[in-house]
């Protein structure tokens, strides 16, 4: 099994290319999914995840509205 490179959330907006509040109502709305946690609750993203999210087109879209 390859072990597959985990993102944090700064690299994930990054690559999306979309803010933190986004990634944020994505993770509420059950789009985007941590893969992983730390002890210290920071989540983490599969690289694979981060490239279902853009193809799907759930990273574009309407302006979040917080």
């Amino acid at each position: 099994m390859i072990m597959e490179e985990m993102v944090d959330t700064a690299k994930s907006v990054g690559l999306l290319g979309i803010t933190v509040k986004t990634l944020q109502r994505l993770e509420r709305e059950g789009r985007l999914v941590p893969a992983a946690g730390t002890a210290s609750n920071r989540r983490r993203y599969t690289e694979s995840q981060l490239r279902a999210t853009l193809e799907s087109g759930h990273a574009a879209g309407a302006p979040d509205q917080d």
